[in-house]
Parts: C-alpha cells; structure tokens; sequence
C-alpha cells in the first residue's frame, strides 16, 4: 500500500460558512427552492458592482425603489439567515442586469418585470426584513436628493465591509 496517495478527506476543499448553512437551511426545509453557492456568489458580485449605479439611474422612474434598497441592506446584514440573503441576491441581479425579460427602456413596461421580482423575492421573505433595513433604505434615499452623495457611497463601503 502506498503512502503517496493523499488522504481523501485532506484534499477535499472546505466548504464556506454560507456554503455550510445553505445546506443546513435546505435539509431543514425552510428554503425555499435550492441555493448553488456559486450561484449566490455570482449574484452578489453583480449586485455588488452594480446596485447603486442602477439605483442612481433609476432613482424617481421606479416606484419600488425603497423595497430595492431595503432589500439591498437586508442581503448585506450579516444577520439575515443566509437563504433569505440568496433569495434576496438573485432578485437584485435580476434588477442590475440590464438584459432581462422586459427590457429596461421599453417605456411605461420596462420595469414591470424587475419589480414583480424584487416584490415577490420580499414576500417570501417578509418576515425577515427588519424595520432597520426598511429605516435605513428610507434615510439613504430621503437624505440624498442628489444621486452622487456621499451617502450613498458609504451605505456601499458599510455593508460589504464584514466579508
């Protein structure tokens, strides 16, 4: 028996912590459908380069723009059950990625199809939203008239800043 072969275990790569309690909340049953890690992980990139650029741009043409962000800082609370924040990721992508269903600049329906996903995505998990994401939400739209602010720049820096 050789000794050069490595121990299988050794080599098998670790899961993460969000990894590990998507799995726990699936075998629980209290996700919704099935969560790919790497599925998660290529949503909150895409969310993360791209959320308040699209919210600047859209800010006043989208009626559900404070769900969005109240989503956004629920998906960014370290808090929130990791399944909720993976439900939470794959509706704001939807929202950032311009290419979708209906397409963004087609007048009077373009964002028709973002918010029935953003509003369906917080009712599956409206029991996770707390006052302070939706409190939040509001404080950085209302005290920012101007797109650019300061405000929103470090609404960004503050919640990715505990990955």
């Amino acid at each position: 028996m050789s000794t050069d072969q490595p121990n299988s275990e050794a080599t098998k790569p670790q899961a993460s912590e969000d990894e590990a309690a998507l799995y726990q909340e699936a075998l629980a049953g209290r996700a919704l459908v099935p969560v790919s890690p790497a599925r998660m992980k290529r949503d909150e990139k895409k969310v993360k380069r791209g959320f308040w650029p699209k919210v600047r741009s859209t800010i006043g043409k989208v009626p559900f723009m404070e769900d969005a962000v109240a989503g956004y800082f629920c998906a960014t609370d370290r808090k929130t059950p990791v399944w909720v924040r993976a439900t939470l990721m794959g509706a704001l992508a939807y929202f950032v990625v311009p290419a979708d269903m209906i397409p963004d600049f087609v007048a009077g329906l373009g964002f028709t199809d973002d918010a029935t996903v953003i509003l369906a995505a917080l009712r599956a998990i409206s029991g996770h939203m707390k006052e302070e994401h939706r409190a939040r939400a509001k404080d950085t739209l209302s005290e920012s008239d101007e797109p650019d602010s300061d405000e929103w720049e470090s609404a960004e820096r503050e919640t990715f800043s505990t990955e």
